[in-house]
């Protein structure tokens, strides 16, 4: 699928899903559509994952993050899922433009889906260990 065409797929889905969520009336409500637009947005445990693009599970402990400098391929548009777990609190945070924060506490999982509309080097950080956790690598 092209990137034009996944753009148009994703703007139309974000409008029914915007449109659901605002109360359509008293039509039955849908199913949540997967988080695929192309700003960064929250999504809860409950949503579907995306149908495309990269999902990277994240685990953040006192000693560390997992995975750890990581480099991750993905395409200019490209939906990419952050799963985040932590175990302290802590800032996950992308480093693209928009920039992306994930607020994450003890025992939380968080889901994240965003993506990146120009290639280059994408640095994504815990802010309390300091570390860097991946880098993505967006290629057009």
């Amino acid at each position: 699928m092209t990137a034009k065409r996944r753009l148009a797929l994703t703007t139309a889905a974000l409008a029914l899903t915007l449109t659901a969520a605002c109360g359509g009336g008293d039509e039955p409500e849908s199913t949540p559509s997967p988080q695929t637009t192309s700003t960064p947005s929250a999504t809860g445990d409950a949503t579907p994952e995306p149908a495309e693009g990269v999902r990277v599970e994240v685990t953040i402990t006192a000693d560390g993050t997992t995975p750890t400098g990581d480099r991750v391929d993905v395409g200019v548009g490209e939906p990419v899922t952050l799963v985040v777990t932590s175990e302290i609190t802590d800032e996950v945070h992308v480093h693209s433009d928009p920039e992306v924060s994930i607020d994450v506490t003890p025992g939380q999982t968080v889901e994240r889906t965003f993506t990146i509309d120009r290639p280059g080097q994408v640095a994504v950080e815990s802010h309390e260990t300091g570390a860097t956790i991946l880098q993505l690598v967006v290629q057009s």
